[in-house]
This record gives C-alpha cells, structure tokens and sequence, in this order.
C-alpha cells in the first residue's frame, strides 16, 4: 500500500466500525437522554465546543428542558448532569457502576501518569489500596498535625505580598507548593524560585500540555502506535520529554527522601512514612505506592487550590463591600492589626460563608473529573450504556439561579441566614467513591490564606495610564482546573509598621 492508501484503508475501516455500532445500539428499547441531533457516524462532532464546555451543556439543558443531556462523538457517549439531584442519583446512589474513569490514552500510556496518579486510576482492587493509603494521611483526623506548615506558609505569603504585591500570583502558588512540598516530603522550600516548586510547576505544565493533545487521541486512539512524523500523530515525540519532566519531579524528590532518612535526618512527611513501610520483600506496585503517594499531593494539589485563592483575590477587587464585611469581622474579633490562626475560625462566620462562596462562584473544576459508567443502565427511563462517558456540570449546579439567586455575584451573606441560607456546595471536590479525600487539607488551607490576606491587606482595582480604576474582567481559563485569566490589581498593607508586625506573629507561631 502507499501512503495514502492506508490513511485511506484506516479511515474507511473506522468509519464501517462506527456504523455497525451506532446500528446496534439503536436496537434498544429505551431512548439515550435527549440531546442535540448529531450527523451520520461522527454524531456530535461539530458541536462540542473547543472552549468552555460547561457553558455549552448548560446551555443544552436550558433550551432542551433536562437536567440531563447525551451526545455522541464516533460512537462514543457523553452524558452531562446538570443537576445535583441528578449528579447525586447516578454519581453517588449508583457508586458503584459509576466510580470508574475513561482511560485517557495520552496520560496513561505515554507519560504513565495512569499508573501512579490516583485521581486517573480506573476502579478496581488497586484503585482501593492506593486510596486507603492516601486517606491515611489526608483523613479529617489527621489534615490538623500539617496546621503548623500550613501557618507557616501563610505567614511567607503575606511576606512575600508586602515586597512584590504585583507577583501575587506567583507568590500564591509558591505558598501552596511550599505547603505540599513539606507534606508530601518534609523538605523546606526556599523563601522564592524554590527549584523544587519549580520542578512540580513543569510537570504541570506538561500534563496541561498533555490534556490539551489527548482530545484527538482519545478520539483515534490508533494514532498511538503510528512514528511522531505520521500526520496527527506528532504528540508521540513530544510525549517523551513530558513524561521525563513528570517523573522527574517525582523521582527525584523521592530520592532525596531517602537520602535523608540514611542520614538520619529526615522529618515527618508523607514520602518518609511510605518509605519507612517498605522492606526488601516489597512489590514493585508498593515501591510505586511510595514513589506516587507523596508525588500526587504535590504535583496534583498546586492548581486546584492555588487558582482559588487567585479567584479570591479576584473577588476582593469585583466585590469591595464583601472585602469590607469580612475585615470588619476579623477586626472585631481579632483587633485590628492581628492575624488569624485555625483557633479563630469558629468566631469568623462571615469567613466561613466567604469560603463557600468563593468554591460556588469560581469551582475550579467546572466539570469536574470524568466518570464512567461500567453497566448498561437505565435512569429516568433513558438509556445510558456501558462506556458513557458521564460529567457532573458542576459549574451549572452551582450557578442555578432557582438554588442560587444572583448567582453571577460574590454573596457570602447567601450562607449565613438560618432560615434561607442557601445549601453549602460540598460537591466542589467531586461525588460518591471519587470524592476528592483531600478535601479536608484544602479547605484548611484556602480558609486560612484567604482569612490572612484579609487581614493585612486592601484589595483595590489597578489603575490604567491616566491613573483611574481599572477593574479586572471576571473571566477564567478554560481548561479542566480554571482560574481567572492573569490580572492586575493594587494591593495595600492595612497592618501599621507590616514588616515588623509580620516578623512578630511569625516568631509567636
């Protein structure tokens, strides 16, 4: 065969495979969930946006009438719930033929993250063990012994504002990688440009890279086996140097952990615990266990928490009268001029509803993680067959006028009347067996930066070049964990003499 010949062979041979399934399916008595007409064999294609999914699916919803929509991609099934009632039917009461994940082709074959990254793991037996031993050490009983890092971190970021308040974002995300470099591993990070922090943000930057590629591939999955100079198939190549940078941050870290406990020198972390367990009896699959632990707490938990507390930010700057609240709460509890610890949380309600709203108004995973289902089964008297790809659209539950009202605005005051208080949004950090357990960790961790921030300093638009207010856009990124796009602001101490004052509630912790 020539070249194009077998692009030809392949095409035509796909094409035949999608119309025997498509016929097939259309054999069964109930109907899929309603949904926009697609065209002969490549279904919805054309309609899936390149953009902000979670829009599109709401949008369905709306004018479809249904909290639950389906559309097909090449014989593959989408099923998005719009609802929480729906979200928790299929996700949480239906568990258990719902807790599964797609295997995402590029992420676990070419950079073998689906074999050490427990939020890719498929359901099963090893899903389970791994999931018990990450609960060990992410379980509510436990997430208060990192408080003490967690402080210190805070402390640094305020620091860090007070000399370079226009490198906000980066001194945000330095806070969390300080926070996870310390818990998965116990190892201090530099004051700045930590290299280790910067090993964890490369790695990202090569899953994002990798996530963006894998649309098409999981789409032709074929495409896999064919050289990097096949046309479509150019991602193999550049796999290679993603993989090396993911496993890079992972491995090396892992080593030094070990260095450190040869030396005796080591401190209580997550990476030391899994290291300590091992024994010269033990299975590749517990030696990857120890290596992929402490790897995913550092490398996965940078974005999600690191893109709320950009939002927060965001929100200071929109929503001045909420800013305004909330320090006057933190000023009459605490005095003017302190700084807030875990202890003050319970006297901080403003604070807390603060918190709800922030992960209601900006969920930084507006659809979250994909599940799939593993049976054949009906729901509402739709068909919803083995394989379907099923996303909770978490950013259209929380964005329900009905459940929600004003639901583009930054209310806190919604959380705080017992008599209409509006339900807490819990399913930020997902549904049923996949619920995130390091949940506890990161509410700890965006309350307590968000509440110091608060505290010591002013949230005010930028100016433009005529020296007026500039406000930001309330625009995000759209991607699977979404921040609101780069912006810039004016941020201003509230704290007299804030260096020294700083110094002072550091040594008191």
């Amino acid at each position: 065969m020539t070249f194009t010949s077998l692009q030809l062979f392949l095409f035509t041979v796909s094409l035949l495979s999608f119309a025997i399934y498509v016929l097939l399916r259309r054999k069964q008595r109930h109907p899929f969930p309603p949904g926009p007409k697609g065209l002969p064999l490549i279904g919805n294609l054309c309609d899936i946006p390149l953009e902000y999914h979670w829009f599109t699916y709401e949008k369905w919803g709306r004018e479809i009438g249904s909290d639950i929509v389906h559309a097909e991609l090449l014989g593959l099934h989408l099923v998005v719930l719009n609802s929480e009632k729906a979200a928790s039917d299929l996700l949480e009461k239906r568990s258990s033929i719902y807790s599964d994940r797609p295997q995402l082709k590029i992420l676990t074959k070419l950079l073998n993250a689906g074999n050490w990254v427990l939020i890719l793991f498929p359901y099963g037996n090893k899903w389970r063990a791994w999931h018990k031993a990450f609960y060990a050490h992410m379980q509510p009983t436990i997430a208060p012994q990192y408080r003490p890092v967690e402080l210190k971190a805070a402390r640094r970021l305020l620091w860090n504002l007070f000399d370079t308040p226009q490198d906000f974002m980066q001194h945000i995300r330095h806070m969390i990688g300080q926070v996870s470099l310390s818990v998965a591993y116990g190892i201090d990070a530099a004051p700045l440009n930590d290299p280790n922090i910067a090993l964890a943000e490369t790695a990202l930057q090569s899953i994002d890279a990798a996530q963006t590629k894998a649309r098409i591939l999981n789409l032709l999955p074929s495409l896999i086996h064919f050289p990097w100079w096949f046309p479509g198939a150019g991602f193999n190549k550049e796999a290679k140097t993603w993989k090396g940078n993911v496993e890079l941050s992972r491995d090396g870290l892992y080593e030094t952990v070990e260095r450190m406990l040869d030396e005796d020198r080591a401190v209580p972390s997550i990476a030391a615990s899994m290291i300590t367990g091992l024994s010269e009896d033990s299975t590749e699959e517990e030696i990857l266990m120890a290596k992929g632990l402490p790897g995913s707490v550092h490398i996965i938990g940078i974005d999600t928490t690191s893109c709320a507390l950009k939002s927060f930010v965001l929100a200071m700057v929109l929503y001045p009268e909420a800013q305004r609240r909330g320090q006057e709460e933190l000023d009459s509890v605490l005095g003017h001029g302190h700084l807030p610890s875990f202890e003050d949380a319970g006297a901080l309600p403003y604070l807390k509803a603060m918190l709800h709203e922030l992960l209601r108004w900006a969920c930084p995973t507006p659809l979250g993680a994909p599940h799939r289902a593993t049976e054949d089964n009906i729901y509402n008297g739709y068909f919803i067959p083995a394989g379907t790809l099923v996303f909770a659209n978490i950013w259209a539950i929380l964005h329900d006028p009905v459940t929600y009202p004003e639901p583009f605005k930054f209310r806190p005051e919604r959380f705080l009347d017992p008599g209409t208080s509006a339900p807490v949004p819990n399913l930020t950090f997902g549904f049923g067996r996949r619920i995130c357990p390091g949940r506890h960790f990161a509410r700890d961790m965006i309350w307590l930066a968000m509440a110091n921030m608060l505290a010591a300093f002013e949230f005010l638009p930028a100016k433009d070049a005529e020296g007026r207010p500039a406000p930001p856009s309330q625009e995000f990124i759209s991607s699977f964990i979404s921040g609101p796009i780069p912006f810039k602001c004016t941020i201003k101490p509230r704290i007299p003499n804030a260096k020294q004052s700083l110094l002072v509630a550091a040594l008191q912790d």
